[in-house]
């Protein structure tokens, strides 16, 4: 019995990296010390260290709430001071104790494991000097972190963070630090909500408290929403609606990309998988939900995380959605997420200076406002413009801070839709999508969309010199090669240009994002491949004047004004725009 046991065990820790333990006092954290579970001295001389990172970390394996979590500790010491089989065949040498500093088991108790002043140990490649290593018990690329584990690993970072003076920015999972999936998709995703302290919570979440549940009780619900609309324990929105018996869940209406967001062409309607409901695609044939849509639905719900520029499409979708709910007379929630790029950086033309911004062709390409604050502008506008408005609410985020990057807001991060991989690619967005315009690739079809300029014709070094000269702030560049497939990601996206061919290329790296002005950097870019290349580069107009919202940059270009000249064209014009936006800013 216990020899099954025992290899079970080793199967369990087939990820295993280092933890330690240390005795602390019960009145600062509640623990299974050492002496609790009967641990043995360590077997052989631990290395010293003093602890300044905190590294997370699963075992590997399904979740035993049926073993005692002393009865754990005892097997993974016995398997750590032993040459010890592992999962795929190899021999793992024996440590001088049990790799991690601390073991949360599936009931949320904490044991301690080594000495927490002792570097760990790892069967992966990485410098453990400084790490304190947390091991959460199950297999979280198969199942789901329980709430009871959550609260105590919140309870021991927070206890780490202050006894040891260790940034909660040095919170990392084990893939972070070396090749493996640890600790899990699940776990991994939640990483971010430990780094801060006061993590932003969004109007998803505040939907559920009694000051907006009423709201939507016992109401038909038409949801607008897409696979980013997750609360920060990995719930969906579309589920936790569906399941809960004082709402109900009638329609679901999908964006851009699909509700799951695996598309990248135009989508059709469909059927939601998992809750059998419809599903009504608004980027196809239908734009904006119609009477005979809405006729089981008694208030409209808006949930997408947004990118923070004009011409990402989420935005529109919103504004089409809040005027179908005011020409129906359907009460419209948004219900507000951060800005990803931050809500301070406004700049671009203003496609109709000095009008009430009524539409998306109003904004600048940075418009520096979350959805909710969007919403609430649009409607006001139309209101005073004599236009029908719909019934609008709010729910808005705590403790969210104009200021703050997607990845400072404590929020997991998913990408928005296919291209969108990460928050860099976004910082780059309002920039290098004005190569959409262009015969010049943006990097679509590689892993560093919207990070890369690109053609088959482009010297990289010379274009690094040009680009080199004109002292753009908080970027710099490097020449490299790219071959775009129509695979990225796992998804299939538009064909992108020049696919299959290897072309040389120009990679762009943010060195300060706070310095880093995104649509004048894009300007300088179009200037760069125009000074460069005239004979080979080509405008197409009708997306490049259609993203600009004007066609005066590209004739400007055309006419040989230099950049500097082109950006203080709209000057005015975005200081009318600042003035009305700051009317409605919530935070």
């Amino acid at each position: 019995m216990f020899r099954i046991g025992f290899i079970n065990f080793i199967l369990v820790f087939f990820c295993v990296l280092s933890s330690s333990a240390q005795i602390i006092e019960e009145s600062e954290l509640a623990v299974i010390t050492r002496e609790n579970w009967k641990a043995k001295e360590p077997v052989m001389q631990m290395i010293p260290h003093k602890p300044q990172f905190i590294t997370i970390h699963h075992t590997g394996m399904p979740q035993k709430p049926q073993r005692s979590i002393e009865e754990k500790l005892q097997a993974l010491q016995n398997f750590s001071q032993n040459d010890s089989p592992m999962a795929d065949g190899s021999v793992k040498k024996a440590w001088p104790d049990v790799p991690y500093h601390f073991y949360i088991g599936t009931s949320g108790k904490i044991a301690e494991g080594r000495d927490i002043n002792f570097q760990g140990d790892s069967n992966t490649d990485y410098d453990l000097n400084g790490h304190v290593l947390i091991v959460v018990e199950g297999d979280f690329n198969k199942e789901k972190l329980l709430p009871q584990q959550w609260e105590s690993l919140n309870k021991l970072v927070s206890f780490l963070s202050s006894k040891y003076d260790i940034s909660r920015e040095t919170i990392s999972g084990h893939k972070d630090q070396a090749e493996t999936t640890c600790p899990g998709g699940d776990l991994y995703s939640k990483l971010a909500l430990l780094k801060v302290k006061n993590p932003v919570k969004i109007g998803a979440e505040r939907l559920f408290e009694a000051e907006y549940f009423n709201l939507i009780k016992d109401k038909k619900i038409g949801l607008v929403t897409n696979h980013t609309g997750l609360l920060p324990n990995g719930d969906h929105l579309v589920d936790l609606l569906y399941q809960n018996p004082e709402t109900e869940l009638t329609m679901l209406f999908g964006p851009e990309h699909g509700i799951r967001g695996e598309e990248d062409t135009h989508v059709s309607d469909s059927k939601d998988e998992k809750t059998g409901l419809p599903v009504v695609s608004l980027y196809g044939k239908t734009r904006k939900p119609t009477a005979e849509m809405l006729k089981d639905v008694e208030v409209l719900v808006f949930d997408i995380q947004d990118i923070g520029a004009r011409f990402y499409t989420y935005i529109k979708t919103m504004l089409l959605v809040q005027e179908a709910a005011a020409e129906n007379n359907v009460p419209f929630i948004v219900l507000d997420r951060p800005n990803a790029i931050g809500g301070r950086y406004v700049d671009g033309p203003v496609g109709k200076p000095g009008e009430p911004v009524t539409d998306i062709d109003m904004l600048p390409i940075t418009h520096g406002m979350t959805v909710g604050e969007l919403a609430t502008m649009f409607n006001k506008e139309r209101e005073n413009s004599g236009l029908l408005s719909a019934d609008l609410k709010v729910i808005p985020m705590e403790n969210y801070k104009r200021e703050l990057w997607y990845d400072q807001t404590g929020l997991p991060w998913i990408k928005p839709s296919p291209n969108m991989l990460n928050l860099t690619t976004a910082t780059f967005y309002p920039a290098t999508c004005l190569l959409e315009g262009t015969n010049v690739s943006e990097g679509r079809g590689t892993l560093k969309p919207f990070e890369l300029i690109a053609a088959p014709w482009v010297h990289p070094e010379d274009l690094i010199t040009q680009l080199e000269s004109y002292n753009l702030k908080g970027i710099s560049y490097k020449t490299t090669q790219i071959t775009a497939q129509q695979m990225v990601d796992g998804i299939e996206i538009y064909p992108p240009k020049f696919m299959g061919e290897e072309i040389p290329a120009v990679e762009l790296t943010l060195t300060n994002r706070d310095n880093f002005k995104s649509v004048e950097a894009g300007i300088y870019m179009l200037h760069a491949l125009k000074k460069l290349y005239p004979e080979q580069l080509e405008w197409r107009k009708e997306r490049l004047d259609g993203l600009l919202k004007t066609s005066l940059v590209r004739e400007a270009l055309d006419a040989g004004k230099k950049p500097r000249e082109i950006i203080q064209t709209w000057q005015d014009d975005l200081e009318f725009f600042k003035k009305l936006r700051s009317q409605y800013l919530l935070y």
